[in-house]
């Protein structure tokens, strides 16, 4: 039933005979519109449609609208994806959510912050969600909206489903696996999932899903960048190689996902002229074995070698207050500054500008590729970076780097960076350990918190949900104690 659509027709004011069933299968990895039309006496028809609508029924959303109709905001970056977000919307998504009854109302952007606008004026009693049709750069921007308001704690318990319509679409992708839907084709554990491919797209499947949704929470994290201040983060904040090739890459954007391993191409080949970045970088290891243990699986390992409940969730707990002040904060800065009691008893990052004095801290300098700071299992629609990586971590995030001197050459990077797509990164030695005696490092460091400082003025690109924020800036990631609400699927059971 999970992926099923059901119409009881009427003809002439009166109650037909016959059940339509609309049902959206995967066939050879693509979501394919099915209809199976049922001709019962009246009485029948009548008690399997109410017995099918009842284990389909709509779930109301965790914000309690005052309105309980079937009505959602479709936000379109008719710009993103190649300019194809608004054909995609017409001819993947469209029908979909019109086959579930949904009453779909579409506003284009026509200007960056747009998103921010509308999140922060959208009537919650309006609407049961909204599905933001781009890429990872128009779901922050909503987040931030959001977060911008004074009635936040309701706000954000309003459902964002992500319809992945730009480059790169990570959130979408995370749902997905934490659903225990794979996005590659190659899977080897198709007895464990629905198989589909990114590289063809998979804005129906993300539709399906916003027509017969899930509700789970997602972390958010707060970033601080030296020239920017303080900014929401749900996906990264990336400095050096993979951000550099991300934001460099944009004179490509024609050529879409393509034009990621064109950029990449062209600063591997100038190693180690390029991406040799010298930095301090202070962090909160969270020494869970675990844990660590975890994030050395790749995306197609069986299922149950995660744990048996490792991709289970806590429902979002729905809204119960009677009102919530309205307007909204003056900047992000007041908003993140307006945030309650701190997610755990570790020690808190002071200012960006200020020493980190906490023994609590471990501190490493040296010369690196990269150094990241991730909080989703995936960074792009085809990037499995952390499969281990859960939506609503608490106040756990991940820190990877690249050693420059555990790296043998330049094509030792390369073949790192076209293996993230199927997680073999996580196999390579300089992608594993930091040379240091002053703490067990594993191929991936859980943290609590964490603060990066490139040196020597060496550059390389900060970036943050992929947008960028400078070049050779300080920055530092910790927790939020609050939770966005995405729109999911219940985990696929075999």
């Amino acid at each position: 039933m999970r992926n099923t659509m059901i119409i009881f027709r009427k003809e002439d004011g009166k109650e037909s005979s016959t059940v339509r069933i609309l049902h959206y299968p995967l066939i050879k990895e693509r979501r394919s519109r099915k209809e199976v039309s049922i001709d019962l006496a009246p009485e029948e028809a009548k008690e399997l449609h109410e017995a099918i609508k009842k284990s389909i029924s709509f779930k109301r959303p965790p914000h309690r609208p005052r309105n309980s109709s079937k009505r959602l905001l479709v936000i379109v970056n008719p710009f993103s994806g190649q300019q194809k977000a608004r054909d995609l919307w017409r001819d993947e998504a469209e029908r979909v959510l019109s086959d579930g009854q949904w009453l779909c109302e579409v506003v284009e952007t026509t200007h960056p912050g747009h998103a921010v606008e509308i999140a922060k004026t959208i009537d919650l009693d309006k609407y049961a969600g909204i599905l933001v049709n781009s890429g990872d750069g128009l779901v922050s921007e909503v987040f931030t909206g959001l977060l911008l308001r004074r009635d936040r704690e309701r706000a954000l318990k309003l459902p964002i489903g992500h319809l992945p319509g730009g480059t790169s679409n990570a959130l979408a992708a995370a749902i997905c696996f934490a659903s225990k839907l794979s996005i590659d084709p190659f899977v080897l554990c198709k007895a464990y999932s629905e198989s589909f491919s990114p590289r063809y797209g998979f804005m129906r499947e993300a539709a399906v899903m916003a027509a017969r949704p899930t509700y789970r929470p997602l972390r958010l994290f707060k970033a601080e960048v030296e020239g920017s201040g303080r900014v929401p983060m749900f996906m990264s904040t990336t400095w050096g190689l993979i951000a550099d090739i991300d934001i460099e890459s944009e004179r490509f954007r024609w050529a879409g996902m393509i034009r990621l391993h064109i950029e990449a191409i062209l600063i591997i080949a100038q190693l180690p002229t390029t991406c040799k970045y010298r930095a301090r970088i202070s962090y909160i290891p969270v020494g869970d074995k675990e844990l660590i243990r975890k994030t050395m699986l790749k995306y197609n390992a069986v299922r149950h070698l995660f744990g048996k409940k490792h991709f289970n969730f806590e429902p979002v707990e729905e809204y119960t207050g009677e009102s919530q002040p309205s307007g909204h904060y003056s900047s992000m800065a007041e908003a993140l500054s307006a945030s309650s009691a701190p997610c755990s008893t570790a020690p808190k990052l002071p200012p960006l500008d200020q020493p980190i004095t906490s023994s609590a801290f471990t501190v490493v300098e040296g010369e690196y590729v990269m150094a990241n700071l991730t909080s989703l299992s995936h960074l792009g629609s085809d990037l499995p970076y952390l499969p281990s990586s859960k939506l609503d971590e608490d106040d756990i995030f991940f820190l990877t780097l690249i050693d420059w001197s555990l790296i043998k050459h330049r094509l030792q990077i390369g073949t790192l960076m076209i293996t993230i797509d199927g997680s073999r990164h996580l196999d390579y030695a300089c992608f594993q350990s930091i040379p240091t005696d002053s703490a067990f490092l594993g191929i991936v460091i859980p943290v609590r918190a964490c603060r990066i400082e490139p040196l020597d003025g060496c550059g390389g690109n900060v970036a943050v949900d992929g947008e960028p924020k400078g070049k050779g800036k300080a920055f530092q990631v910790e927790a939020l104690p609050m939770s966005a609400t995405v729109i999911a699927r219940e985990e696929v059971k075999r």
